[in-house]
């Protein structure tokens, strides 16, 4: 297991919302050599393409959902926390704000969106599947 998913603070994963995942599938598998092993949503709502370089799970590419709005397509990286709960509580005493969750992923784990006090945004997760 890899322990960037149980260690506080470590950047774990990137995933890629896209309005065409083949187009994004081909651009990065041909750029950096990932390959894309499809996995279906846990809400049945389509499909997430894991990244692998070499054998290593990195990321992910999903077609944005519609409460996404918009926005237009983005990278965004997970950083693993040990309670989501708790960190997703924080952030508005440090000056952030909360934009999403915290909300489950089953089967992976609870997560958040949050917005630092310049603007950018990252998400936080608490990974709770088994092998992890």
């Amino acid at each position: 297991m890899d322990l960037l998913y149980k260690q506080h603070g470590a950047v774990s994963w990137t995933e890629l919302m896209s309005t065409d995942v083949e187009s994004a599938k081909s651009f990065y598998g041909e750029l950096f050599g990932w390959r894309f092993d499809p996995m279906p949503m846990p809400d049945g709502k389509g499909t997430y393409e894991v990244v692998y370089a070499g054998e290593r799970e990195i990321g992910g590419v999903m077609l944005r959902p519609p409460e996404a709005g918009d926005t237009p397509p983005h990278w965004g990286s997970y950083v693993t926390v040990d309670d989501v709960d708790a960190v997703a509580a924080k952030v508005s005493e440090l000056g952030g704000k909360l934009l999403y969750g915290p909300e489950d992923i089953p089967g992976v784990g609870r997560f958040c969106v949050i917005q630092d006090i310049q603007g950018a945004v990252i998400s936080a997760i608490t990974y709770t599947f088994e092998d992890c």
